[in-house]
């Protein structure tokens, strides 16, 4: 028999707050059930989703959802705009261009992203 996950102990698992793990509950992001008042899940179908997280068969199309890009960095879209982790405003291609200008400029990425920064701030 798969092992019951309560909320405190899927968020324990997915190393999350419990109000993060809330939030992917309620959005109908993680597959979970409510038994009487409080929700309960099968590890087997949260690893499963976690195996299926960022790939195209799994997320495409899930607003808020953390997948991974080419580079192997993480990115989510919500409401339509794209952001790449640390959750800056910045796109996979604006990322990409930033650090492709770092390699080819033998630059810290950090002092290019923070430039970036400085620019969209002041815009």
């Amino acid at each position: 028999m798969d092992e019951v996950l309560t909320l405190e102990e899927l968020a324990a698992y997915l190393k999350v707050s419990e109000t993060t793990a809330y939030a992917l509950v309620r959005g109908g992001q993680i597959p979970g059930r409510k038994v009487g008042r409080e929700w309960r899940f099968l590890k087997a179908r949260v690893v499963d989703w976690l195996m299926k997280a960022g790939t195209e068969d799994g997320m495409e199309g899930h607003s808020g959802v953390v997948q991974r890009d080419e580079q192997g960095g993480e990115f989510k879209v919500e409401h339509g705009r794209e952001y790449v982790a640390l959750w800056l405003p910045l796109t996979r291609e604006e990322k990409a261009a930033q650090l492709e200008k770092a390699a080819r400029e033998g630059v810290n990425v950090s002092d290019l992203v923070a430039d970036y920064l400085r620019t969209w701030a002041g815009s």
